[in-house]
């Protein structure tokens, strides 16, 4: 139990400005196959604000995320996400001016 909160406690750090109350009771690793499952994520209502988009998050649910991470390569292979069951409340927001270069500069830092 003690791996999954050391897990825990670093994912929290990568992922906690978009989902809350991440716990190590969430997680589900395998650490030889390199997948690291988590279950029943909230997303947080501020998880889509720095994209300026004309919408704003309700409330917003993940069922799953897995992480399968290289562990004998990290260096020189990619962490993969795959994200399953992803529902969001969304309403619209009419004080934001959508940003199509802030919206691309996020996603071309994302692949990086």
């Amino acid at each position: 139990m003690v791996f999954e909160s050391l897990v825990a406690d670093l994912l929290n750090r990568f992922l906690g400005d978009f989902v809350d109350n991440l716990d190590a009771s969430q997680l589900n690793i395998g650490i030889w196959g390199g997948d690291v499952k988590l279950e029943n994520l909230e997303v947080k209502e501020t998880a889509l604000d720095d994209l300026d988009l004309p919408v704003k998050l309700k409330f917003g649910y993940l069922s799953s995320l897995v992480l399968k991470i290289p562990w004998k390569n990290l260096y020189n292979e990619p962490v993969i996400a795959n994200i399953d069951g992803l529902h969001l409340i969304v309403v619209p927001n009419k004080g934001v001016v959508y940003n199509e270069e802030k919206v691309g500069l996020a996603i071309i830092l994302s692949y990086s």
